[in-house]
């Protein structure tokens, strides 16, 4: 079966039509809110809220439509400059191919793009229209996603829990707890004491038999991130995540053969296979973290998990428990151990995305395999309502 045609959308920020109303799914969350370190936190302006510089363009949703009218569907975060290369460049080259050649068809996408691309946008372009095709296909194949991937690897998947509002969440049995560190270098000492104070709290709340992992979003360095291990080492962490801007590879392997009380996490912010074998060829860290909307799609995952497999390193994807493709490979793959998930909004709401149905919550702390067909999500009734379609044609001049 072909490709018969590609259509690409951004989210709008309201409903259209509606006075606005927030919604955590489509507006800044949390994460963007809070006083949390991060690249930026050396210039003052910005430190305060991660929304005062981010600013990609909203979700790319695609919809890959094949010659009988079934279509796939995937997304990423890269925004207007994402769906402007689907929507202009590789809309172009894939029309008419088979759905099935996954592998050709990103090799297509991965070779066009090497002019402008490799890493950023035009990687989290391929990932969107990745994820769409590995659903088409499943969906052709009238089975579930982990079952084209390759089958369930496991029954169960245990999840942690990233976010500060420990109160709330202590108590829906999550293996874990990730806390967003508020402070980096820049604040001094008085923000490594704010660091040690909100994991000693935390430690306090949930007991000793669960874990507690930090989310550093770049903003560390090796200095400091040795001082703060060996501050925290009494509170037992699992494991230190993203301390260091992610090109400092020679950094994360200094990190890793220095610190030995806790174990480090990187990778949400890596591109393709190429730069997690620079990881891992320096052994820069024990636990490798792709994003899979961001650095290639289901299709490069699954590389990266059989580079990491020859080292012995889990795979833990960013953000895989709130994505229905990753959570479909987190069961095909035998090197995933756990998934993360986050609490944007009221826990495990019936429906907590204006956009796709279907999305599947963890029960108790565990997920099991996500039912449906494909990737088991479709558009909502509404969701053209927040939907802006990206044609790709450029104006006359």
């Amino acid at each position: 079966m072909k490709i018969a045609d590609i259509k690409v959308y951004l989210t709008g920020p309201y409903k259209k039509g509606e006075p606005p109303v927030q919604h955590y799914r489509i507006n800044p969350s949390w994460l963007s809110r809070t006083e949390i370190a991060n690249p930026m936190s050396i210039h003052p302006e910005f430190r305060p809220r991660r929304e005062m510089w981010l600013g990609m363009g909203g979700r790319t949703i695609v919809q890959v439509i094949a010659e009988d009218g079934s279509y796939g569907l995937g997304e990423s975060a890269g925004g207007r400059a994402s769906a402007e290369i689907i929507a202009q460049h590789f809309k172009k080259l894939l029309i008419g191919r088979e759905v099935h050649e996954v592998e050709r068809n990103w090799d297509i996408m991965w070779r066009a793009s090497m002019p402008y691309g490799r890493k950023g946008s035009p990687v989290m372009a391929i990932s969107a229209v990745d994820y769409a095709l590995w659903d088409l296909l499943a969906k052709t194949r009238k089975e579930p996603l982990y079952v084209s991937l390759g089958g369930a690897a496991k029954d169960t998947v245990q999840c942690y829990l990233t976010g500060n509002n420990i109160e709330e969440t202590k108590d829906h049995g999550f293996m874990g707890h990730k806390l967003a560190m508020p402070y980096g270098p820049a604040s001094g000492r008085k923000g490594m004491n704010g660091n040690v104070e909100l994991v000693k709290q935390t430690r306090e709340m949930i007991g000793w038999d669960v874990e507690i992992m930090l989310d550093c979003y770049m903003a560390w360095d090796v200095e400091y991130t040795i001082r703060m291990a060996a501050l925290l080492e009494p509170y037992r962490l699992k494991w230190i995540e993203e301390v260091l801007p992610p090109d400092d590879y020679e950094g994360y392997s200094i990190l890793n053969k220095k610190i030995a009380s806790t174990a480090i996490a990187t990778g949400e912010h890596e591109y393709s296979r190429f730069g997690f074998q620079q990881l891992l060829d320096v052994r820069g860290c024990e636990i490798l973290q792709p994003d899979v909307q961001w650095c290639g799609g289901l299709t490069e995952t699954k590389k990266i998990c059989a580079l990491a497999s020859t080292k012995a390193i889990p795979v833990i994807p960013h953000g895989g428990g709130l994505r229905p493709w990753d959570l479909a490979l987190i069961f095909a793959e035998v090197g995933i151990p756990y998934a993360e998930y986050f609490i944007f909004g009221e826990f495990n709401q019936p429906n907590p995305d204006p956009i796709f149905t279907g999305i599947h919550f963890p029960v108790d702390g565990w997920f099991t395999p996500p039912p449906g067909i494909g990737a088991g999500i479709d558009f909502t009734p509404d969701a053209h309502d927040y939907l802006y379609e990206i044609t790709g044609e450029l104006p006359n001049n």
